[in-house]
């Protein structure tokens, strides 16, 4: 009985999450559409969502003072910086920058 009622609520748990992103993607995409005047692409999107998720959870674990939890995410934040800053320059060498 209890295994049942635990699967029930990590699928309603799981169902949340993925209605709570699929909100918030289309409410990015209206966002920058309307107040922006820019169209963004799906990547840029999906960056700005797992940079706010990583902000997020970080200002969490730094009140929580779970330092070690909060090492691995400042790591995964260098390098999806260095990622963007390598992007941009690859943009730049071809040109595609508007």
């Amino acid at each position: 009985m209890y295994l049942l009622s635990g699967i029930i609520v990590l699928l309603g748990g799981i169902t949340m999450l993925v209605l709570c992103c699929v909100l918030v993607y289309f409410f990015i995409s209206l966002v920058s559409r309307k107040g922006f005047k820019r169209v963004l692409q799906k990547h840029e999107i999906i960056e700005i969502m797992v940079w706010t998720g990583l902000i997020l959870l970080s200002l969490l674990l730094i009140v929580q003072q779970l330092w070690f939890v909060l090492t691995p995410v400042v790591i995964l934040m260098v390098a999806m910086r260095n990622l963007q800053r390598n992007n941009l320059k690859f943009k730049a060498m071809l040109g595609e920058d508007k």
